[in-house]
């Protein structure tokens, strides 16, 4: 079964509760056509992880893009690799 649906107890059962009790007291609900889904996350720490000894690390895409990934803390490991930036994705044709 995927959907439930009132059966004639359950109807006949619920019917004297419902004249009881009225009509529910709330506003309309109106959307305004706008969606009631979660917002989209507008900003998105990204992780960077030392390829050595699995060190991680999130920053933000400003970072990333202005100073690059950040150095592994632990002497002479690196620079860390992170997530693909959105314009990574399209590499410079030749």
């Amino acid at each position: 079964m995927r959907a439930t649906t009132p059966g004639e107890a359950f109807l006949a059962a619920i019917a004297p509760i419902l004249e009881c009790v009225g009509p529910l007291p709330h506003a309309r609900l109106d959307t305004d056509g706008e969606s009631t889904a979660p917002k989209k996350q507008k900003t998105r720490m990204l992780k960077c992880e030392c390829a050595t000894c699995g060190y991680t690390v999130r920053t933000a895409r400003k970072w990333l893009e202005q100073a690059g990934a950040p150095l592994c803390p632990i002497e002479d490991h690196g620079q860390m690799e992170h997530e693909p930036l959105d314009d990574d994705d399209a590499e410079p044709e030749e």
